[in-house]
């Protein structure tokens, strides 16, 4: 399934290691995330998306899509929520802000962290003109 243009973009322009994309399908719709620190990627892709590049930052990317009746994906719009807890406990709520480019929606949110750690995401997502959220859970290890 084709990714959203600022996915493929951020996952091109980022070190080979540091590379981790998800998928999960829900039927009709399927979301594409990932969760990496954000001092992998490249500086050009963090300025200009506005990401503060750290290691002491974590950025997830989400996108929400739906599939067509002719087989392909349309990237949606989304009401996004999410959180992560880390390994000791503190819970962190994600800020996303919503990017559009080139027709397609993906939503970018940043957290501070401490690495090593293992962080466990909650996100959900309602994509517009429906009244179902969708929820991805995932770990994600970030060291040093």
């Amino acid at each position: 399934m084709r990714l959203a243009a600022p996915i493929a973009i951020v996952l091109a322009l980022m070190p080979a290691a540091a590379r981790s994309q998800y998928e999960q399908d829900f039927g009709a719709v399927s979301i594409n995330y990932n969760a990496l620190r954000s001092d992998r990627l490249l500086p050009e892709m963090a300025q200009r998306y506005g990401i503060v590049r750290s290691r002491d930052r974590a950025i997830v990317n989400l996108a929400v899509q739906g599939k067509q009746p002719d087989g392909s994906a349309k990237t949606l719009h989304a009401t996004i929520s999410g959180f992560a807890v880390s390994l000791g406990g503190k819970r962190t709520n994600i800020p996303f802000r919503e990017i559009t480019e080139n027709g397609t929606i993906s939503y970018i949110g940043q957290i501070p962290i401490s690495s090593p750690d293992t962080y466990r995401f909650t996100i959900s997502a309602m994509p517009e003109s429906t009244t179902t959220p969708y929820t991805v859970i995932f770990n994600q290890d970030f060291v040093d």
